[in-house]
């Protein structure tokens, strides 16, 4: 008799994991979606739209400007950096739920923070935090409860096993490089360029790991006049294997990964290279497509499809194993 109380308690607590699971979830988007910032007054707002760049959807429409926003791992909340303190510099990072309610701001206290990168386990996130002359970069709970000072650098990106962090480091007005942050011990190395380019920004992990897309001015003297040359390449995590991806003289910056992997998206100059907007383009070959308006000013796309994202639904396997422990007991 108490083996079976205690085996319809499981299911009962099971159901009710199941329920608020499937709560949470569906928060998410059902279908693909790309968050990005565009201008349409004068002020910046974060809009949605489909991968193809139909469907566009404003879900900010506040009069501060919100920018650089970043899915969470299950597309449950949406990151992004605002200066709604209305503070000189005052940018910092604020969650939403993905149809724009909910706004709140991540830390009690104001500060410059931007450029925010999750955690696979969305527990965590690394940002710039800047400084008077300075950019470093931190670590914060989700929550908010906490944050440390890690580096000194700026553009975080969290690789998606967790494990570390790449950003960028060197003076702004100075050669830029990579370097590496082991997230447990704190290390920091240099990634392993074969021969170390300079002027390098902007890093954002493949799906798997495995290799690493960025923008570059492949210069190692770089004047005003040669901001355009300035796109986009990848190379494998150990340093080999580079390949341009979009040709010189199309300024092509901050890449996104599709969640497949087979795609980039990237802040592009129109063709006036008068104005950003955000393109696509497939890595086995083809032309950059537009997906925003030429009209308005876009930048910082990020990619979630519900396809891809973490698993968040119960694992039947784990219960039967639970059970089986039960029962031997």
């Amino acid at each position: 008799m108490k083996l079976k109380q205690l085996f319809l308690s499981c299911v009962f607590l099971v159901a009710v994991l199941c329920a608020s699971i499937c709560l949470v979830f569906a928060k998410a988007p059902t279908t693909a979606k790309i968050a990005f910032a565009s201008t349409r007054e004068e002020t910046m707002d974060i809009y949605l739209m489909n991968p193809d760049g139909s469907d566009r959807v404003n879900i900010t429409n506040h009069s501060a400007n919100d920018v650089n926003p970043v899915w969470s791992p299950t597309g449950e909340q949406i990151l992004f950096a605002s200066d709604r303190d209305r503070f000189p510099l005052s940018w910092d990072l604020y969650l939403m739920d993905p149809d724009g309610a909910n706004v709140r701001r991540v830390f009690g206290k104001s500060a410059r923070r931007s450029s925010p990168t999750w955690s696979p386990d969305g527990k965590r996130i690394a940002y710039t935090y800047g400084e008077i002359g300075n950019t470093l970069l931190y670590i914060g709970t989700i929550d908010g409860k906490d944050e440390e000072r890690v580096a000194i650098g700026y553009s975080p990106a969290w690789s998606p096993d967790g494990t570390e962090i790449i950003f960028g480091s060197g003076a702004l007005n100075k050669p830029r490089r990579f370097s590496l942050l082991k997230v447990r011990t704190k290390r920091q190395t240099f990634f392993p360029f074969p021969k170390e380019p300079k002027w390098v920004r902007y890093p954002a992990w493949s799906p798997l790991g495995d290799k690493l897309a960025f923008s570059w001015y492949n210069r190692v003297e770089v004047r005003r006049a040669d901001i355009a040359l300035e796109t986009l390449y990848i190379v494998n995590r150990d340093g080999t294997g580079l390949q341009q991806i979009v040709e010189e003289g199309k300024r092509a910056v901050r890449p996104v990964w599709s969640p497949r992997g087979d795609e980039l998206l990237y802040a592009g100059m129109n063709a006036a290279n008068k104005g950003s907007l955000i393109y696509k383009i497939a890595l086995a070959g083809g032309k950059p497509v537009l997906l925003t308006d030429p009209k308005f000013w876009s930048t910082r796309g990020d990619w979630f499809d519900p396809a891809f994202a973490l698993p968040i639904s119960p694992q039947p396997q784990l219960l039967t194993t639970i059970w089986g422990e039960l029962k031997r007991e």
